[in-house]
């Protein structure tokens, strides 16, 4: 019976690091990985249930996050099972004195379809200009494939592209402070209380990554252990809770106040309508015809008028000739 009741974490022995790996992720590390991975799971499941109760021109929020959780949840999967990872020689030797360090490039996988689907939440929320919050993604972007390639480069040259990664982290922030506060602040008090939240908050924890970064891939000073736990609660803020307040706001917010009613995209057919819709279809096509009818039946009645008729001799009655 106790044997039925203990589940161990086998991750690490059955998809070992490669042997050349001499700092890697322990069993300790899988065991918090599966509990992030259990508890993104999980959120992501509440908002497929909530946007199910919700009309599906308000579901925009919704699918956002359900998005974002379900990249996290492969992403956060796939490290917990150990896999998704290289081996990269570290540049210093604080801890173990240096050697193979073991990076999850699933990681940023994972960010890179995750963080932009935050972002444009953030902006939506503030009634920012569609082409600012394109640009504003893309730097997103940017930021998160320079760190990816620092993360697997070992020589000085990593920093390069980690200076890349801060100048388009620092353009984003300069979008949520400076474009997306100030719009936010045309808006109603309560959206505004709203938007300064979810700036605030994503602007002090996503300042933390750089931060991780440079403890663990970066300089190679905390365990992959350590990194995993550093990296994993920030995730959980920036995911199940800034998610779960998005969810949250959205509910109390409708499409309109915030300009995202898409009710004007494509027409279907008139023959995919229902019956009643069909027909009012129909009428509304007749009505903007008819004024066309009219004018081409009064041209031919003021051609068959008898002042616009010839008159045939010939055929005139021989009581009507004197």
């Amino acid at each position: 019976m106790s044997s039925i009741l203990i589940r161990d974490n086998d991750a690490v022995y059955i998809n070992p690091p490669a042997s050349t790996i001499n700092i890697h992720l322990t069993e300790h590390g899988s065991d918090w990985y599966w509990a992030a991975f259990s508890l993104i799971a999980v959120s992501t499941l509440g908002y497929v249930v909530s946007a199910a109760f919700v009309p599906r021109r308000e579901r925009i929020f919704h699918y956002f996050a359900i998005g974002a959780g379900m990249f996290a949840s492969i992403a956060y999967f796939t490290m917990a099972s150990d896999l998704g990872s290289a081996g990269v020689s570290t540049e210093f030797s604080h801890y173990q004195g240096g050697g193979v360090r073991q990076v999850f490039y699933a990681r940023y996988i994972g960010w890179f379809m995750v963080s932009p689907l935050i972002l444009a939440n953030v902006f939506m929320f503030s009634g920012v200009a569609w082409p600012t919050i394109l640009m504003s993604l893309a730097a997103q972007e940017i930021y998160v494939v320079a760190f990816l390639v620092a993360a697997v480069v070992s020589s000085s040259y990593k920093w390069g592209f980690f200076t890349f990664g801060i100048c388009a982290w620092w353009l984003v922030i300069y979008h949520l402070i400076f474009v997306a506060f100030p719009s936010a602040k045309k808006q109603s008090s309560d959206i505004k209380k709203h938007v300064l939240i979810m700036i605030s908050g994503i602007s002090f924890i996503w300042m933390l990554y750089p931060i991780s970064f440079g403890l663990s891939e970066g300089g190679n000073v905390i365990s992959p252990d350590s990194e995993a736990a550093f990296y994993g609660v920030l995730d959980m803020i920036s995911l199940p809770i800034f998610c779960s307040y998005f969810i949250f706001v959205s509910r109390k917010t409708s499409v309109e106040r915030l300009g995202l009613a898409f009710d004007h995209g494509f027409k279907p057919a008139i023959g995919s309508l229902p019956m009643s819709e069909k027909q009012a279809a129909l009428e509304a096509g007749q009505a903007r015809s008819e004024p066309e009818r009219h004018s081409g039946e009064t041209a031919v009645a003021q051609d068959e008028s008898p002042a616009h008729s010839e008159v045939d001799p010939v055929n005139i009655p021989a009581e009507q000739v004197v």
